[in-house]
């Protein structure tokens, strides 16, 4: 048998690469990091801050349910791995996106050009808008957005959302309260210390049913128009395409219409939250 030198140098240099590898355990995968942790673990990581009806939100089992939860779900299903799901406050979810300590961030998130500065966004899978909830007696009042830029109003806004860029540009007037969370911010207006607030029009239509014996009202004008997406990491193209191509492939078959209808258009799963007047002290 004739002995090939070239041939034969570069079945050596191959297999020394490969004990290599082997040997600092990096992983012979085709993915980015991102997929190759999911691989390694076993589990999808979703980051949601668990306080936004009708996309997140802990039930009285203590629970997260809501539309961005099922559609995770149903993905970590397909992709035959576990979900866990870490709560964290809306204003750390990209920095714990960025650091790795989840795989994506679901919560409702409109996709901004500044937003999309950090992290990609896969979608949209859905469309949302800015709107006033408060007093019954305000809301009455209002014929027109413009109409909300009242002196001395005080509103509810967590702070580096679009909400907030909302009440800062349209209506300098008003006096913004700012909270670490919409629940927060909820208790608030439920204890009369501040007028109303600012948020996602299916979050203040869950919040009017959810207390529609509180004189507490949706101004159903929507004050802008956004999109919504998944955050994820911007360095992982192979999960990006598999999420898009989830995303597609769900709108095409009517899943998400469906899972529309329950959450935006059903109210009965709103008798499994809690009343937040009772965590009003913690």
């Amino acid at each position: 048998m004739i002995f090939n030198h070239t041939r034969g140098m570069r079945l050596i240099l191959g297999c020394l690469v490969a004990a290599v590898v082997f040997s600092l355990g990096v992983p012979l995968s085709h993915g980015g990091k991102v997929i190759d942790r999911i691989r390694f673990n076993g589990e999808l990581v979703l980051g949601t801050p668990g306080d936004f009806p009708p996309f997140s939100v802990t039930s009285t089992q203590g629970e997260l349910i809501g539309f961005d939860i099922s559609l995770a779900r149903e993905l970590a299903r397909k992709m035959e791995v576990s979900l866990r799901i870490k709560r964290f406050p809306f204003s750390e979810l990209t920095e714990e996106l960025l650091k790795g300590n989840v795989d994506l961030i679901m919560t409702g998130m409109s996709i901004t050009p500044k937003r999309n500065m950090e992290i990609a966004f896969v979608g949209p899978y859905g469309t949302s808008g800015q709107t006033f909830f408060g007093r019954k007696e305000i809301t009455e009042t209002l014929s027109d957005p413009l109409d909300l830029n009242q002196d001395g109003l005080k509103v509810g806004v967590l702070q580096n959302t679009t909400a907030d860029k909302t009440v800062r540009t349209l209506f300098p007037k008003v006096v913004p309260v700012y909270s670490e969370s919409l629940d927060q911010a909820m208790i608030m207006l439920l204890d009369g210390k501040i007028d109303g607030l600012v948020s996602d029009y299916p979050y203040c239509k869950v919040a009017q049913f959810r207390y529609k014996d509180e004189g507490l009202r949706v101004f159903e004008k929507i004050l802008t128009f956004e999109q919504l997406g998944i955050g994820v990491p911007p360095d992982d193209f192979l999960f990006v395409n598999l999420l898009q191509n989830y995303i597609n492939n769900m709108a095409g078959s009517g899943a998400i219409q469906t899972m529309q209808e329950y959450w935006f258009k059903n109210s009965g799963w709103i008798k499994q939250l809690p009343d937040l007047r009772i965590l009003r002290d913690f």
